[in-house]
């Protein structure tokens, strides 16, 4: 060990103290020994903070099927849908749609009803003008009127049958026509006059009567079928008022619809009716 010369531990401040006191401060001191610096020992690591829990790995899904039909994507939140068995037989059905919004082809429009054929003889051209009338439970219709002298009249007509029937004249007409199933009363309202008749006395009993039958009720005397699918029914009736009443009935075979009538009265008055937004209850 060396021992530490005065010159090397003096310097600066040391200078200024007494001269004696210095001495016996010297005097006392111990010679200083170096050491080689003893090992300090390691320093404990601090504590390791606790790592926050791991949540659990998912377990891995399971690979499908070959054959099994592809399942829609669902939030975490929800449970998955049972997977189709795999033995389970196809079939050759296509699968449903996704519920997430994916939409698969759409089916084709319906094709519009095509309309009824054209009767290709007069006995075919009656027989559809009878079911027709045979086919009404109640019959809603606006009418326009013409008459012999030039005259028109508008309304609406209501059939109930058998046997109910009203014709509801727009003014300035003040026509009525009720039939009540027995008799038809014809009503002046401006004149307060009522006429009434049987059901069977007038022209237009094919409208209320429970069966229609025009071959037998009626002498048929022409049958004419248009090409488009208009078909004409003419005949006679010998047992209106006052003598024989010609009738002819014009329907649309094709929009099953009856479009008017003419009727002209013994007298030789004639007598138009055409209807427009008809609608039928059927039976």
């Amino acid at each position: 060990m060396k021992t530490l010369r005065f010159a090397s531990l003096v310097s600066g401040p040391v200078l200024a103290l007494p001269v004696a006191v210095l001495a016996a401060t010297l005097a006392a001191a111990q010679p200083l020994q170096i050491h080689p610096p003893a090992a300090q020992p390691a320093r404990p690591a601090p504590p390791a903070q606790p790592a926050a829990p791991r949540a659990p790995a998912p377990a891995p899904t399971p690979a499908p099927p070959p054959n099994a039909a592809p399942q829609a994507s669902l939030p975490a939140s929800h449970p998955l849908p049972p997977r189709r068995p795999a033995d389970l037989p196809t079939g050759g059905a296509s699968a449903p749609a996704a519920s997430t919004g994916e939409t698969g082809a759409r089916p084709a429009p319906a094709a519009p009803a095509p309309a009824a054929a054209v009767p290709t003889n007069p006995q075919a051209a009656l027989a559809r003008v009878n079911a027709y009338l045979n086919g009404i439970d109640t019959l809603t219709a606006n009418f326009l009127q013409y008459s012999g002298d030039g005259r028109q009249a508008t309304g609406s007509l209501y059939v109930k049958r058998p046997g109910q029937l009203r014709f509801q004249y727009n003014p300035p007409s003040t026509l009525e026509i009720v039939a009540d199933g027995r008799s038809v009363a014809i009503r002046d309202k401006k004149l307060r006059t009522q006429d009434v008749y049987s059901i069977g006395q007038t022209p237009l009993k094919f409208l209320v009567q429970d069966r229609v039958d025009l071959a037998r009720d009626v002498k048929v005397l022409d049958v004419r079928t248009a090409p488009s699918g208009v078909v004409e029914v003419i005949f006679e009736d010998s047992s209106t008022l006052g003598g024989t009443s010609k009738v002819t009935l014009v329907y649309d075979a094709k929009a099953n619809v009856l479009r008017q009538w003419i009727v002209v009265d013994p007298q030789g008055y004639e007598t138009s009716v055409a209807l427009q937004d008809v609608n039928i209850v059927p039976r």
